[in-house]
Formats: C-alpha cells, structure tokens, sequence
C-alpha cells in the first residue's frame, strides 16, 4: 500500500490538533456521565498541572455528546486572572468565550440577562432542557465568582432548564472547597461541589501502553482521514509492516521516564503529565520519522532524546521545588 502524501508541517503529529483517549479520560468521561445524567448541578475536577485535564476536556466536549441520543450543550469558559475580579468581567469574559456576536456594554445584570438567554435557547434547541459548563482554570474562582455561577443557574431553574457546572483545575481546587467548608457556605458546596473527580497522570506501564496503542490504531488515530494509515504506520512505514509498533515500546519507555527521574534527583510519586508524553511521542515521530532523518524505527537513545526534548525533567525539577 502506497504511502499517503501528507505535506511537512500538516500532519496532526506536527500540528498538535489531535487527541488519543487515556484511561485517565475515560474514567472522567464515566464520572461527568454520571453527572450529567443524574441531572447534578456540578462537580470539581483537579489535578496537578499539566496532568491532560484540557487534553481530557477537549475529548469530553468532542464525545459527551454522542451518549446522549440528543444534542446536548457543552459551553467552554476559562476563568481569568484579575487583581480585583468584578460581576461585568465575569459575565463579558463568559459571552466572550461563548463567541456571543452581541456583547453588551451596559451593568452586570444586563450581562447576565444575555447569558441566561443565550443558555436558554442552547438547552431549549436541543431537547433535553439541560446544558453543561466547564470552567476551565477554575482553581481561580473565588466565592464571589460562585455567587454570580449561582444567580445564573437560579434563573435557568426558573426557565426548567438544568445546568451542570464543572469545574477544572489544579489541586487549589481541592483546598478552596475546604474553605467554603469550614465558612459553612453550603450552598456554593451544594451547587457546585458536592462530587469530585482526582484526575490523574500517566501512573504505570499499562496506562502508556494504552495511548501508544491510539498511536498504532487507524481506529484511534487516522491521517489522511478515511486513508486506514494510523500515525505510527505513517512516520515508521517500513518499520510498521514488519510488526513494529509503539504500544510494544511501553516497559521500556516507562523504565526511560522513572531513570530520568532519579538521575535528576526527583524523588516524587512518579506520576507523568501527558502534555510532556504526547510531547516526547511527538519528537520521535517529527525527528526520526518520513519528516525526519527516515529511519526505520525508534530506538532506546532517541526515546531518551525525546522524553528530554519535551521538557519533562525540567518540568519536574520544578514541581519538586515547589
């Protein structure tokens, strides 16, 4: 079978717009399944940073759909950083991340009327009378910015719609929602925070055979698409035909990752961010594929280039500092 040709720089390896499935993923996917259809109004989802979590949310937004039997509404927002956070850019940054053509310039509850409307008509079209906002960086978010999420969702209740809110970031998260805790402030806990969901990193060999498996797989990873070439067929096409493949590099990878570690000095859990994984598959691919210097497989030297070309070990250095 010929090669398909595919132009330097195009190639979702190269690009970046491509997600794999983890177990990680998977395992958030069933936690806002539940969420979703048990109707609950939010849950938090936390993690260390750059663990997959935007990785896993583009993944929820592109397939929690499909589950359903009916459109349903996902609404992305992310939740900025401001010295003095205020109602109206809360409300402008959220029409703004919904792409709202019409932004007002008037008060906060002009604001919040266009998001309420906006939302509305989202969960009116699809049937359902329900919607989903994931708020990414939610780590930021402080009570005022809940009490502002609560108007809106009291006013969608009025409407019959229900609203589930989900909340993404790092383990501040965790903590914030200690504190509303011990100031008794139950009804942002109840409204937002009653569930949550620890996202892990790559843990074991067995969780990085998984993903190098999506690699392999033209179900998983197909480029061009409908061409049956997957993406380690297409970079390795020699290498590919005799039976080699990435999901058989696993053990050895792993063990490639935890010697970094200690050879650095990192004594942490080993836990591995999958920015710094799709990362180091990334490199091999671009550097030693058709793109590259051609060879007909990976070997144990360049794996180790490309774990530290992605910045894992640094990455790491830091997180032990902090």
């Amino acid at each position: 079978m010929e090669i398909p040709h595919v132009q330097i720089g195009t190639h979702p390896i190269e690009t970046g717009d491509y997600i794999i499935p983890t177990k990680e993923v998977l395992r958030l996917m069933g936690s806002m399944m539940r969420i979703v259809n048990n109707r609950l109004p939010g849950m938090i989802v936390y993690g260390r940073p750059r663990i997959g979590k935007t990785w896993a949310l583009r993944f929820a937004i592109e397939h929690l759909p499909t589950n359903f039997g009916a459109p349903l509404p996902i609404l992305l927002a992310n939740c900025n950083s401001y010295r003095v956070p205020s109602e109206e850019k809360f409300y402008s940054d959220l029409l703004s991340d919904f792409k709202f053509p019409f932004t007002s310039k008037r008060n906060p509850p002009e604001l919040r009327r266009q998001i309420v409307n906006f939302m509305l008509e989202k969960a009116e079209k699809s049937k359902l009378r329900r919607l989903v906002l994931i708020i990414d960086e939610a780590h930021r978010l402080t009570e005022a910015h809940y009490n502002w999420l609560m108007d809106i969702y009291n006013a969608l209740v009025q409407k019959k719609i229900s609203m589930t809110v989900i909340s993404v970031g790092q383990e501040e998260l965790l903590a914030r929602r200690t504190f509303f805790l011990e100031q008794k402030r139950s009804q942002i806990i109840g409204r937002f925070m009653t569930h949550e969901h620890d996202f892990h990193g790559i843990r074991t060999w067995e969780d990085m055979q998984l993903i190098l498996g999506g690699y392999d797989s033209p179900e998983v990873s197909c480029y061009p698409e409908g061409s049956g070439w997957s993406f380690s067929q297409y970079f390795f096409p020699e290498g590919y035909k005799k039976k080699e493949r990435l999901e058989n590099e696993a053990k050895m990878l792993f063990e490639l990752f935890a010697d970094l570690r200690k050879e650095h000095g990192v004594s942490a859990t080993l836990e591995i961010p999958m920015e710094y994984f799709s990362f180091t598959i990334e490199n091999a691919l671009k550097k030693y594929g058709v793109h590259g210097d051609q060879h007909y497989w990976i070997n144990k030297a360049q794996w180790r280039e490309a774990i530290e070309m992605s910045g894992y070990v640094e990455s790491e250095i830091y997180m032990a500092l902090v």
